[in-house]
This record gives structure tokens, C-alpha cells and sequence, in this order.
């Protein structure tokens, strides 16, 4: 099956590509997992549970399930969906269930082929480990490991641990502050301005996001930590979560990046 999305590319569901509406080959691919993903909310256009769609795109094909492979998947369809204009493809709606959004303009092009499964396609290799992870970032081609959620947590955790094992206090939200910053919605935790002085935080800020080619709009947001290293000698890590909002969750979806060994230019 073909579908016409929001008439700004052709989607095929049997072999995943994506075309130009006046194009005549495709231009992009999307992997295994995540052509079935798409084909899945395509398919089941109401509120889904989270549970329901890693059990269709994941259990039934003999896949390893977890939150963190679908918010890793997620966020790998948002953002190549939104390379070709279409915002906020997959909606959070309240207490974890997901939707497609209503507001797109869905079009069949041709007839249902047979049911997409993940044993019909090429093997795909699993995400690589953190360890095998390289500090850059490119465009939505195949390929690029884009980072997600799980990226997130993990920082939180580490930065949990930590403040339980210096200050032996009891375990607190993670506060942010918004940081005022040109036309951007900026957002630091406590800990994080206590470490770094604001100006070189905001430098550092514009300097990552600059590189990413990620620009500043309405009703989104971003949350920045670096290490205390790239302040003494110019290298250490990097993380950079660019949220968006839907309706009154002021985190519907993040798009998260994070470099191990990251350098000014």
C-alpha cells in the first residue's frame, strides 16, 4: 500500500521508501522496524496503548520488546517524517497511550498488498551499544543512529546516583530553569548552572545546537547539561534534548542527542 501523507510524500508500506509527491525514485528508506512502526499507526489511526503496539510491531515478530526501543523508534519517525515538513506525526496522549495525529491528510494511493511482517524483510542490525557510538550527527539518511529517550534516562540515573552518593540526601526531582537566551526556550537544571558560569553555558548551547542545524520555534523547547571537562580543556560530553509541546504536556516528545567526546570548533 501506498499513502500519500499530508501530500508531501509518497510513502510505501512494502518496502518502506519515501518519494516526492513529483518525484519519480525514491529518495530515503526508512529501516525494518520502523516501516513497520509507521505501517502499524497508518493501520490503527485511534489511540493506541503503548503495550498494544510492542506487542503488533515487536512480540508478534519475535523481537525483543521494551519502552526504550519504542521511544527509540519514535523519535527516529518523528524526526525523519519532519524532514519532509510533517510535524508532530505521533502524538503522547495522556497516561503513555500514543495517536496518530488527526490533523494529517492520509491518502490511499493503491490496495492493501499482504500484511507487512519483519520476517519478509532483511534482518536488521540491533542499535549499536553505547560504546560503539560516534560523536556526530547527519541528516535522516540510513545509517545514522539517532538518539532517543533511553539517552535521557540514563543521564538522569547517573545524575541521581551521584547526588546520592555525595550529599547522602533524599532522592528530589530534577528541577529546570528556564535560562533567558535570545529567542530561544532554554531550560538548566540547578546543578547545572552552579558548575558552569551562564554565559559560557549559553555559548556552548548555540555552538551544539548551531552544529545539529536545529533552529529556535514556537512552543518548543530545549534541555542542555554538559560536563565540568569542556570548560578546563575544550572536550568532554554533551547532551541536548529538543522537546516539544502538545496541548498543555509541556514534553510531549524530545528528540535527544548526546556526544561522549564533544570539542568547540
Amino acid at each position: 500500500m501506498r499513502y500519500n501523507i499530508n501530500a508531501c510524500v509518497i510513502y510505501n508500506s512494502a518496502d518502506g521508501t519515501l518519494t516526492l509527491p513529483c518525484g519519480t525514485s525514491p529518495e530515503a528508506q526508512l529501516s525494518t522496524t520502523t516501516n513497520a512502526l509507521l505501517s502499524f499507526f497508518l493501520h490503527h489511526t485511534g489511540v493506541v496503548s503503548r503495550e498494544e503496539v510492542l506487542k503488533k510491531v515487536w512480540d508478534d515478530n519475535g523481537l525483543t520488546s521494551s519502552n526504550a526501543n519504542l521511544n527509540q523508534y519514535l523519535s527516529m519517525l518523528r524526526k525523519t517524517l519532519r524532514c519532509y515538513d510533517i510535524e508532530h506525526a505521533i502524538l503522547t496522549i495522556s497516561r503513555g497511550n500514543l495517536q496518530l495525529n488527526p490533523d494529517l491528510r492520509i491518502e490511499k494511493i493503491d490496495p492493501d498488498p499482504a500484511p507487512i511482517t519483519q520476517e519478509s524483510q532483511p534482518a536488521e542490525a540491533p542499535p549499536h551499544p553505547p560504546e560503539q557510538i560516534v560523536s556526530s550527527f547527519g541528516t535522516h539518511q540510513n545509517g545514522i543512529c539517532w538518539y532517543m529517550a533511553s539517552a535521557a534516562l540514563l543521564l538522569i540515573a547517573l545524575l541521581l546516583l551521584a547526588l546520592t552518593l555525595v550529599g547522602k540526601e533524599k532522592l528530589r526531582p530534577i528541577s529546570l530553569t528556564p535560562i533567558p537566551h535570545s529567542h530561544c526556550e532554554l531550560l538548566a537544571s540547578d546543578e547545572m548552572l552552579r558548575s558552569v558560569a551562564e554565559s559560557a553555558y549559553g555559548k556552548n548551547f548555540d555552538a551544539v545546537r548551531q552544529r545539529l542545524k536545529l533552529e529556535c520555534k514556537l512552543g518548543e523547547r530545549f534541555v542542555f547539561f554538559y560536563g565540568d571537562r569542556l570548560e578546563t580543556n575544550g572536550l568532554g560530553r554533551v547532551f541536548l534534548a529538543h522537546c516539544a509541546m502538545h496541548e498543555d504536556n509541556p514534553f510531549s516528545y524530545c528528540d535527544n542527542y548526546f556526544y561522549y567526546s564533544w570539542k568547540p570548533q
